[in-house]
């Protein structure tokens, strides 16, 4: 047991054992863009770069534009989500630091998915909640262009998709939608009744937009998960619609989740890591001692002779 060099007695080990504060604190995309802290400590694992380079292949090689990224709570999603917005978004410092802690090599692919000159992509980062997703996509993409306040009245859903692809079209790189949280939105639209069909559109509008449109969400569990409750048909109907994503997991693997715990935990440096003293070995008992030592049967008078049945058998 661990004690304090001070004196000898035993420490708690709440007292010596903590969690480092980068652990502790969680991300949220819309809030943290742009901070150059919130990029500090992020560990990029073979896992993440494994999705990173996945995901910039297909959109090298094919026209699929929309993709989700599914894994447990606490996975490193939204942590992700927000390197791949700094690496591609419009401020240098924090592209050079995305890149650095990324380590990516020179001609990745994941710089040929998202070529980039000086201003960079427009980022639209959106937290899902219950509401209805497009009135959150133009609030976001109004902010995002510097609008100072929305106007009001409510907006179609398609019009706020044809914003998406109008302000893609004309910016000099491309638009980066990253939905945080997208399972709020789809159980929204579960119970509310909202057409689902609103994320096949952008998913098709995203493929039409020759690569300047890159939708990304991130999920819980698989979409049509959130339908469970829904009649057949309307399962169906969400499943079709899950058709046009590319669906991406992200799960550690054993020796990562290991590696994560050994750089969360910290330990006082003021304790005595020596090890305790080895416990006494028990002395061995020799055969012929304890032989010695047993009661002998009674005598019977005649030699022990096999006794007839089972007892007998060796086979």
């Amino acid at each position: 047991m661990a004690t304090s060099r001070d004196n000898l007695t035993p420490d708690r080990l709440s007292t010596v054992v903590k969690i480092s504060r980068q652990f502790l604190r969680s991300v949220r995309i819309d809030t943290d863009i742009g901070r150059e802290d919130a990029l500090d400590g992020y560990i990029c694992q073979g896992t993440a770069r494994g999705l990173l380079d996945s995901m910039a292949n297909q959109v090298r090689e094919t026209r699929q534009r929309a993709f989700t990224w599914t894994g447990p709570y606490g996975g490193g999603k939204s942590s992700l989500a927000l390197m791949l917005c700094s690496l591609v978004g419009g401020n240098p410092v924090l592209r050079e630091k995305a890149r650095r802690i990324l380590a990516l090599p020179e001609s990745s692919a994941i710089d040929a998915a998202f070529e980039t000159s000086d201003s960079g992509w427009l980022v639209v980062p959106v937290v899902g909640r219950r509401a209805r997703v497009g009135d959150e996509i133009g609030k976001s993409l109004a902010t995002a262009l510097g609008a100072k306040g929305s106007k009001k009245g409510r907006k179609r859903q398609v019009d706020i998709i044809g914003e998406l692809v109008a302000t893609a079209e004309q910016h000099p790189n491309g638009v980066l939608l990253v939905i945080d949280e997208l399972g709020k939105f789809l159980e929204n639209t579960a119970l509310e009744g909202d057409d689902v069909y609103f994320f096949q559109e952008l998913a098709e509008a995203a493929s039409r937009t020759a690569g300047k449109l890159i939708v990304v969400g991130i999920l819980h569990q698989a979409f049509d998960a959130y339908a469970a409750r829904l009649g057949r048909q309307a399962r169906d109907d969400w499943a079709k619609v899950q058709g046009r994503y590319v669906d991406i997991p992200l799960v550690a693997g054993t020796d990562e989740v290991v590696e994560l715990i050994g750089r969360a935990i910290e330990v006082d440096a003021n304790v005595d890591h020596a090890p305790a003293a080895p416990a006494a070995k028990p002395v061995p008992v020799h055969a012929a001692d304890a032989q010695g030592e047993r009661p002998h049967p009674p005598a019977t008078g005649r030699a022990d002779r096999p006794r007839s049945g089972v007892d007998d058998q060796s086979g």
